[in-house]
């Protein structure tokens, strides 16, 4: 093997700030201990805040008045299909006359100028959202074709900007307070501007029932979960319970989720992911025609459609993964800090996917490449402090195209640079990432002492919900806990479940894929690293450990920084 995944993982753990464990956890967050419950009304910030949205309400009403036909141009992800559902609930709202238009992933992500080509002569107005803010030349033809053109963007500038009213928080003459909104949060958001133009007909009970598509977004484009963040997902949670779009109803039927139970777990696991399930095949039409279906009829067959289309992308992602992990010893060394994997017509959809599996499998940051006659698509993911967009910049001579972040990224170079590429990428991680750096690291935010291992400290805990990013859910050591032989569960048999005892509480513990670990090394005492849950079945609440990792009482435990 290339890294043993079940190598022993390091552990380390804040110093308590508190004796009391919620605010214990606030300290550590910066959370308002007296504030943690979601504020709607003091919390959310004045859209009219955000730059271009003054001038782009002035264009709306213009559009309004003389009746010019719209076309909102979004994207095929979890994100740009919502946000473009969301504008079109709002057009329709107003009387606007207008068209959508998705683009498939098999012609990429972004404006294209065929587009702008096609609705020349329709359209007076153009209003792209989750995508616009980098087409400068597309944007230039529209504009050449008479078109107005409205960017509702929240990827980050480059230096050139496109001829168009630009809303988005991460331009430089931004004085939004909060930047990190996802696409449909911006759009939501120019909803809440325009009411102050419309306001009989986008009053707040109309744009309230908004907030499920803005939670579902959020979640699924994996937005910090703080600030307004915590605020739209906390709400929008509370809407899709008892949501009145068919379309997610028939989905949450379709994936066997009871509304009441939703969280932004479920979002993130359950509904995102089917939402993005057409686009990562071939096109995320069916995603909107769902979530804008007028009835549960029409609502079921499309749900059902996205169901096949989700399940044949986790074969997919279960086959490309095999695949992968086949070429990986071969396409890589001992030493490389960085895994690359190269293979003939994988496809596009699920790269990301698999190479996000493989990298927190043997924690080294991780690119698949799929060679489509002499062109390489592909997608990377990174583990620890790495930045994989750091990793791109340095290779960029070698590269067509590149985007991303800290964590994630696509990109695209001709086959005759591979070679170039893989040694520089290479080259570039062995200098930033250490040997010490590629064991897996698990930060706890507190052991928990015998009295603090009960269900109302978990039900306690919930006041920090809804979890995301910068704002997970909270990860507890517990000490000397006794594990008998674990009923197996799952097709498989993968995952574990424990009955045991802390202190008086009787504790649930449930491993989800541990079973082969267990195999390794089964442990009658051991520390267990988990999250503390609560488990309600048929009206009853037990409590739960969610357990991540397990080692004997003998494994060193770090002072986390």
């Amino acid at each position: 093997m290339l890294n043993d995944p079940e190598v022993a993982a390091r552990w380390s753990v804040f110093p308590r700030q508190h004796p009391n464990l919620l605010e214990h956890i606030c300290a550590l967050r910066q959370l308002d201990y007296q504030a943690l419950t979601p504020d709607f009304i003091h919390q959310l910030h004045d859209p009219n805040l955000l730059p271009g949205m003054k001038e782009a309400r002035r264009v709306i009403k213009t559009a309004h008045k003389k009746k010019w036909h719209v076309t909102i141009f979004g994207d095929y992800d979890a994100d740009g299909t919502p946000a473009a559902a969301l504008l079109s609930t709002v057009l329709n709202q107003l009387g606007i006359d207008h068209q959508v238009i998705l683009p498939t992933r098999e012609e990429g992500y972004g404006l294209r100028a065929e587009v702008v080509e096609k609705i020349a002569g329709q359209s007076q107005l153009l209003i792209t959202v989750d995508t616009g803010v980098t087409a400068v030349e597309e944007i230039a033809l529209a504009r050449q074709k008479g078109m107005a053109v409205i960017v509702l963007d929240h990827h980050l500038p480059k230096a050139e900007l496109p001829d168009a009213i630009l809303i988005d928080p991460f331009l430089a003459n931004s004085s939004y307070p909060f930047a990190n909104l996802c696409g449909c949060a911006l759009a939501y958001k120019f909803a809440e501007a325009l009411a102050e133009d419309f306001p009989s007909q986008l009053n707040e009970g109309f744009r309230k029932w908004l907030l499920d598509l803005v939670a579902i977004s959020t979640v699924a484009d994996m937005m910090v979960m703080r600030g307004e963040n915590r605020v739209l997902v906390h709400y929008g949670l509370q809407v899709l319970k008892k949501t009145r779009r068919p379309g997610l109803i028939a989905l949450m039927e379709t994936a066997g989720l009871e509304p009441a139970k939703l969280s932004a777990t479920s979002l993130g696991y359950v509904i995102g992911p089917r939402l993005n399930a057409a686009g990562r095949l071939s096109s995320n039409r069916p995603a909107f025609d769902l979530l804008m279906a007028k009835n549960l009829t029409d609502a079921r067959k499309l749900a059902e459609e996205i169901e096949q289309a989700n399940r044949t992308r986790q074969e997919l992602v279960a086959e490309v993964t095999k695949e992968a992990e086949q070429l990986l010893v071969g396409q890589n060394s001992l030493e490389d800090r960085c895994l690359i994997i190269v293979k003939e017509n994988w496809p596009a959809g699920v790269l990301g996917l698999v190479a996000g599996r493989l990298a927190s499998k043997y924690f080294r940051p991780t690119i698949l490449l799929s060679d489509h006659d002499g062109r390489l698509t592909g997608s990377a993911r990174s583990v620890g402090d790495y930045s994989i967009i750091d990793g791109l910049d340095s290779q960029k001579k070698q590269l067509l195209r590149y985007g991303g972040h800290r964590q994630a990224a696509g990109l695209a170079l001709d086959k005759k640079n591979v070679i170039k590429f893989v040694d520089g990428l290479k080259a570039h991680a062995a200098q930033l990432i250490s040997k010490d750096q590629l064991i897996p690291t698990f930060r706890a935010e507190a052991i928990l002492t015998q009295e603090e291992v009960t269900l109302e400290i978990a039900e306690l805990l919930e006041e920090l919900q809804p979890y995301g990013l910068e704002n997970t859910n909270p990860l507890f050591i517990i000490q000397d806990v006794t594990l008998s032989e674990p009923k197996r569960l799952g097709a498989g048999g993968d995952h574990l479940k424990w009955s045991s005892t802390v202190g008086s509480t009787q504790l649930e513990i449930i491993g989800f894929g541990l079973a082969k670990t267990w195999q390794k090394r089964p442990i009658g005492q051991a520390h267990l690293l988990g999250h503390l849950e609560v488990n309600t079945w048929q009206n009853r609440s037990r409590l739960q450990l969610r357990l991540i990792d397990f080692q004997p009482t003998d494994h060193p435990i770090l002072t986390a920084a």
